[in-house]
């Protein structure tokens, strides 16, 4: 059973890459073997740790979900569905074969998708890949390609190592989304991505001999700590986007991969 300090490091862990674009999910992953936690209560306690991050974004864009219980706002509800579809459908597909516990059960996967996320986060700096801010869209005027085109970058996401926030907000700085809309928009997306997630793991556990996995204390530090370090993060990295730095993470997920490919295939 993991400790009180264990689920405290991984919570914090959680918070922190969660909305830094270095991928969460991978964080986890190499937590877990370094704590020696089976698979399935890697990805169990990273889905409630992913609850707290998902309250976290509620709290942060309050004002902003308030609007859309009025029409003009209605546009930008629809594109968040359409862009949900993929990884929706994806992510179903990948609970029902059971790919979700085998992924995060393989570094040698993680350490690979760190690099591409690395990749990824580095061709943001091209200004010939990043269109002029003067003719770019904000959140609102998202079109239907826009967010179809965010909506399949995160469904490769679901692989621990790519960063759904990164993958994300760099599809919508390529594709013509203003720096903080593209943000705004990445996290807005994490909502249904993280509530359905979630919803669908509790399903899955609460029919496994009726019980969850997980000690209930465990999920309730979990939920919490992910929680307050979630909304201090969010509060960073959306003023790290507005100052278009964030080609910088890929060093470290270069770094970070490779040494996870080395530790693998060394030892």
């Amino acid at each position: 059973m993991a400790s009180f300090w264990q689920i405290l490091f991984m919570a914090v862990l959680q918070g922190v890459t969660e909305f830094l674009p270095v991928s969460s999910s991978g964080h986890l992953v190499i937590a877990g073997e370094l704590f020696g936690y089976n698979p399935e209560k890697v990805f169990s306690l990273g889905v409630f740790m992913h609850a707290g991050s998902f309250f976290a974004i509620v709290i942060f864009y309050f004002k902003l979900l308030l609007g859309f219980l009025k029409k003009d706002q209605l546009h930008l509800m629809l594109m968040i569905v359409l862009s949900s579809v993929p990884a929706g459908i994806a992510g179903v597909l990948l609970m029902k074969t059971n790919w979700a516990e085998r992924l995060f059960s393989d570094p040698v996967v993680t350490g690979m998708a760190f690099l591409v996320t690395g990749a990824v986060l580095r061709l943001t700096s091209k200004e010939k890949l990043v269109p002029d801010q003067e003719k770019t869209v904000g959140v609102k005027e998202i079109s239907w390609k826009q967010a179809l085109i965010v909506g399949v970058v995160q469904m490769f996401a679901l692989l621990p190592g790519i960063s759904r926030s990164g993958s994300t907000i760099s599809a919508g700085l390529f594709c013509g989304i203003k720096r903080e809309d593209a943000a705004a928009f990445s996290f807005l997306l994490a909502l249904p991505a993280v509530g359905g997630a979630t919803l669908l793991e509790l399903l899955s556990m609460s029919g496994e001999s009726g019980a969850f996995n997980c000690p209930v204390w465990q999920i309730i530090c979990s939920v919490v700590f992910s929680f307050l370090v979630s909304l201090g993060a969010l509060t960073c990295v959306v003023k790290i986007v507005k100052k278009s730095k964030l080609s910088v993470f890929s060093w470290y997920l270069f770094a970070l991969g490779a040494a996870v490919l080395v530790w693998q295939i060394a030892f």
